[in-house]
This record gives C-alpha cells, sequence and structure tokens, in this order.
C-alpha cells in the first residue's frame, strides 16, 4: 500500500499532470470571466526593496539577518548576505524623503516623499518647521523586475531606492539607463546585479546597496520589463499607483542606517 502511495505521488509531479493542471487553471480562469475583468492598479502594491540593518525590526525580532536584501511586502529574501540579485530596470525618478528629528532618540524618522524638481535642487537638507528639525534625503528611484522571475514567467515589480551613501550607487544605474537612451536603446537591455555592503559609520556599522552591470536581457525579461512599463507608466499618469512605503524607517543625526540603504 505504501508502495502505491510513493506511485500516486509521483506521478502527480510527472510534467504531464502539471500541463493538465495549467491547462485546467487556464480554462478556469476564462470560464470565471476573470480574463476580462479590468485591475485597478491602486489594488496593487508595490514591493520595495530592503537592506536588513542591525536596527531593523525583523532582524531584532530574529526573523532575518543582517545584509540580507528582502522585498518589504511579503519579507521574502531575495539576497542573502555576500549575494547579489539580478534586476532590470524600467522606470527611474528621483525625489526627496522627508525625515524628522525625534527629540527623545535623536534620530531622523520617515514622514513622506516630495517630488524633487531643478527648482528644489538647492533647498537646505536640514531645515527647521513649527519648532522641528526636519531632513530632506535626495533620493534616486527604480521600478524594475527580478530577472529571475521575468524568465520564468511571473515578474512583479519591485522598487528600488538609492538614498544618501547608496546615492551614488543609484547614480550608477542612471547614467547606465541613460547611455542607453542616448544610444537609442532600451533601458530594459541589460540586468544590474544588486548586492550589499558593510559600511563603518560614525556612530554605527550599517549595509550600503552596491551595483554593477551585469550581461544582457533575454526576450522574456525585456518582454516583462515592457510590460509592467506600460502598466506602471499608465497608472502613474492616473495618480493610481502604490508604493509599499516603510514608515519605520529612522537613521541617526550623523549616520545613513536606514532599512532601504
Amino acid at each position: 500500500m505504501q508502495q502505491e502511495a510513493v506511485k500516486k505521488t509521483k506521478a502527480a509531479n510527472t510534467p504531464a499532470v502539471k500541463a493538465q493542471n495549467a491547462i485546467a487553471v487556464a480554462e478556469d480562469f476564462s470560464a470565471g470571466g476573470w480574463d476580462t475583468e479590468v485591475i485597478d492598479t491602486k489594488d496593487i502594491i508595490i514591493p520595495k526593496i530592503l537592506l536588513m540593518h542591525p536596527t531593523s525590526d525583523m532582524v531584532k525580532k530574529g526573523e532575518r539577518n543582517q545584509g540580507e536584501i528582502i522585498k518589504s511586502t511579503s519579507g521574502e529574501v531575495v539576497a542573502k548576505r555576500n549575494e547579489k540579485f539580478d534586476v532590470i530596470v524600467f522606470e527611474k525618478w528621483k525625489e526627496w524623503r522627508i525625515m524628522k528629528k525625534n527629540p527623545t532618540s535623536g534620530r531622523f524618522e520617515y514622514v513622506r516623499l516630495e517630488a524633487w524638481t531643478p527648482e528644489n535642487d538647492n533647498n537646505p537638507w536640514e531645515y527647521t518647521e513649527n519648532g522641528e528639525t526636519y531632513r530632506r534625503d535626495k533620493t534616486m528611484n527604480f521600478y524594475g523586475v527580478l530577472a529571475k522571475e521575468a524568465q520564468s514567467g511571473n515578474a512583479f515589480p519591485v522598487k528600488l531606492s538609492f538614498v544618501r551613501t547608496s546615492f551614488k550607487t543609484g547614480m550608477k544605474v542612471a547614467d547606465a539607463y541613460a547611455r542607453a537612451l542616448m544610444e537609442k536603446q532600451p533601458p530594459t537591455r541589460q540586468v544590474f546585479k544588486i548586492g550589499a555592503e558593510l559600511v563603518n559609520g560614525k556612530e554605527e556599522t550599517f549595509f550600503a546597496f552596491t551595483a554593477e552591470p551585469g550581461e544582457g536581457t533575454t526576450p522574456e525579461m525585456r518582454a516583462a520589463a515592457l510590460q509592467w512599463r506600460q502598466v506602471v507608466q499608465t497608472a502613474k499618469k492616473n495618480n493610481a499607483i502604490v508604493d509599499h512605503e516603510v514608515d519605520e524607517e529612522t537613521s541617526s543625526s550623523n549616520t545613513t542606517s536606514t532599512d532601504e540603504f
């Protein structure tokens, strides 16, 4: 009886059975009318790629390890410490991240995001408003898809934010993005390998993003990135896009230790 059960289990995992299941699911999708249902992009939350630091809540709780890179929505690890992951970026923009100083802890805490424009590029980084101290952090942002997800056909966009110490790293990606456009090529022509390195600050140790150009993308990768770029651009025009902004990011007044660096 046990051998027969094992045989049935193995049979259920054969490629032929998996293909039949996939067809059945596709038939259900059509029969249920979901193939004609309009998706509201406000219902889609785009995860942010975060770095785990000693001060990260998930590290303190023992749920994740220092130096790991995760998705903010699910906590899924996309790269362990000293590992890299491949991403294909398809959208680029800059903005100001506004931080307010907590008078009790002395640390700056995330408040909101504001648009960056050439007109406010020279605004002071630190300022006082209603007697409270604020700081502006220029942020280089990208939307992209993970290469392994794009290749396997289940790509979903992620947001990468490069701030303060990591801003120069973001500029490397932005430079390659701009060069592709100047050469009349899509920025999705290559992957970027994103990792992290340990940095010794004045008061504490933290991790910062690293980025280096990778190999050329496959047609499947470019198609996935293009599809999501079209969705994102339409959503942005209608102000109907939702990023998963982590409101627990903090940093000390003299260092750059935050969960997204």
